[in-house]
């Protein structure tokens, strides 16, 4: 546990410094093994294509995973319900807006303790 928090650790501080190929290599790799933050900030980099193409479809596929978990540790799940509202206001490649969805998620946001 210690030494996937040191390399989450490493992948958080790569994305910080816009170092985005290093926290993709990180964060996907521990994405891979469950790690419900490092899918999250995975999931950010495919919804704002930061360091990689834009990907609507696999941002929601791992804002969802990390949702469905209702971690309440610093608002994670609810912070990826947000993340999925706003995905579907806006669309990405791959994901066309959806108003119904969006609305959906918003309400499982605040369900969830995000604070808008």
């Amino acid at each position: 546990m210690a030494y996937e928090q040191q390399d989450l650790d490493k992948g958080l501080a790569a994305l910080e410094a816009r170092d985005y190929p290093t926290a993709f290599a990180i964060l996907s790799g521990l994405a891979e093994q469950r790690n419900p933050k490092a899918q999250c900030n995975l999931a950010n980099l495919y919804h704002f294509g930061w360091g990689i193409d834009a990907n609507g479809t696999k941002a929601a596929e791992l804002y969802l995973a990390v949702a469905r978990l209702n971690i309440a540790e610093e608002h994670l799940s609810a912070l990826a319900y947000h993340s999925l509202s706003v995905l579907h206001i806006t669309g990405a490649p791959g994901l066309s807006p959806d108003a119904e969805k969006a609305a959906e998620y918003s309400d499982l946001a605040r369900a969830s303790g995000f604070e808008m």
